[in-house]
C-alpha cells in the first residue's frame, strides 16, 4: 500500500512514515503539542472527501480544496512561525492527520517536515523537522 501512494502522490515519502502505516494500529492517536492527531490510515488517505461549493479530492491531498478557499478570497500566501508561505505550496501538502478540522501535513518542498494547517484562518505552523522527530515528540 505505502508504494502504491507514493506512485499516485508522485513522490517518495519518508521511510519513517511508511514505516509507521505498516505498523499502525487502527484508529491512531498522537498527541503532539496539546493536540490530539488522529492518524490517518494507509486506506482512508486514497478515499475522497468533499468540501461542499469546493470540490473533492482525495484525503491526503485536501489542502487543495483548503487553500481554493484562500485563493478565491484573495490570499496568495499565509502566514506561519517562519515567515510567509505561498498557498501553492500549502496545496502540496501531503495531510496525514486530523484533528477538529485542522490538518497535519508532510510539506515535500521543506525536506517532508510536519505542519499544521489552521482551518479557521488558514494560516500554517512547523512543527517538526521530519515525521521521525514528529513520533519521537509525542507527549507520552
Amino acid at each position: 500500500m505505502a508504494l502504491e501512494i507514493e506512485k499516485i502522490y508522485s513522490k517518495k515519502l519518508p521511510d519513517a512514515y511508511i514505516n509507521y502505516l505498516k505498523d499502525k494500529m487502527p484508529y491512531d492517536e498522537i498527541d503532539f503539542n496539546g493536540k490530539c492527531w488522529f492518524m490517518l490510515e494507509k486506506e482512508e488517505l486514497l478515499e475522497t472527501c468533499e468540501m461542499l461549493q469546493v470540490g473533492t479530492a482525495a484525503n491526503y491531498e485536501r489542502l487543495k480544496l483548503s487553500v481554493k478557499i484562500l485563493r478565491d478570497c484573495g490570499s496568495v500566501d499565509t502566514t506561519s512561525n517562519v515567515g510567509k508561505i505561498d498557498l501553492e505550496r500549502v496545496a502540496q501538502g501531503f495531510v496525514i492527520g486530523r484533528d477538529n478540522g485542522d490538518d497535519l501535513y508532510l510539506d515535500a518542498s521543506d525536506n517532508f517536515s510536519v505542519w499544521i494547517f489552521y482551518h479557521d484562518g488558514g494560516d500554517v505552523l512547523r512543527i517538526a523537522d521530519s515525521f521521525q522527530e514528529f513520533i519521537e515528540n509525542e507527549e507520552k
